[in-house]
């Protein structure tokens, strides 16, 4: 979330403070709508690992690590 966070500051120069507007600005944002499928997989992890932590595995973490990979990928050279 927080790649996302930093290319909305500096493509737009917004500091978003809702979940609702951050996911909006990924559906719309052609960068963004790259990684949405990742965005919205971290979404749901980082979900689970706060709020579910015994069904949170170490299979999870590797996935999760997947989707930052391809996310972190896409958005750094942008920043």
């Amino acid at each position: 979330m927080h790649y996302v966070e930093a290319y909305l500051a500096k493509d737009r120069n917004e500091h978003l403070r809702s979940h609702t507007t951050r996911d909006r600005c990924v559906a719309t944002d052609s960068e963004l709508r790259k990684v949405k499928s990742e965005y919205a997989h971290l979404k749901y992890f980082g979900y689970n690992a706060r709020y579910e932590p015994p069904q949170f595995t170490a299979l999870n973490v590797r996935e999760a690590e997947g989707y930052l990979t391809k996310l972190k990928t896409h958005l750094l050279p942008l920043l």
